[in-house]
């Protein structure tokens, strides 16, 4: 997610939300967890906002450790019908989305990414790239005539 110059009240509610989403979706990527598991858990948290509606999609896929071609894999999708328990040395993007129809509040897409590699009681980071509003809104510079 990134804005330019300014976002309203509700576009920097939604936002934290979703960076919220977030936070906790790689928290729950860890061994022993099921895809499946993570799905709802957060969905449970869009649909305490009323939010559930505007997810256009899994929270997130793996990269390539399950077959020879190392790309995206069906195997390892963080759905709701994905029952694929995560374990060690599995390569894991975290990356929720909600789109808010034009003409209501907010109106936009959220969507925050990482890349996390599952390791033993927990998980590593590789992305690294701050995210939210904090980090995010991008102001111009005036520019000397």
């Amino acid at each position: 997610t990134l804005f330019a110059e300014e976002a309203s009240d509700e576009h920097i509610r939604l936002w934290e939300f979703n960076c919220k989403v977030h936070d906790r979706g790689k928290e729950l990527l860890v061994p022993g967890r099921k895809c499946s598991e993570i799905a709802a858990e957060l969905n449970e948290m869009y649909a305490a906002e009323n939010l559930l509606q505007y997810r256009s999609f899994g929270y997130g896929h793996s990269f390539g450790v399950l077959c020879h071609y190392y790309g995206r894999e069906a195997g390892l999708e963080l759905r709701e019908d994905c029952e694929t328990v995560l374990e060690p040395g599995m390569v894991v993007s975290m990356e929720p989305m909600i789109t808010i129809p034009e003409g209501l509040p907010g109106a936009g897409g959220y969507r925050e990414h990482d890349i996390l590699v599952i390791e033993e009681g927990g998980n590593r980071n590789i992305t690294g790239f701050p995210y939210g509003p904090e980090h995010l809104i991008v102001k111009g510079k005036a520019r000397a005539a």
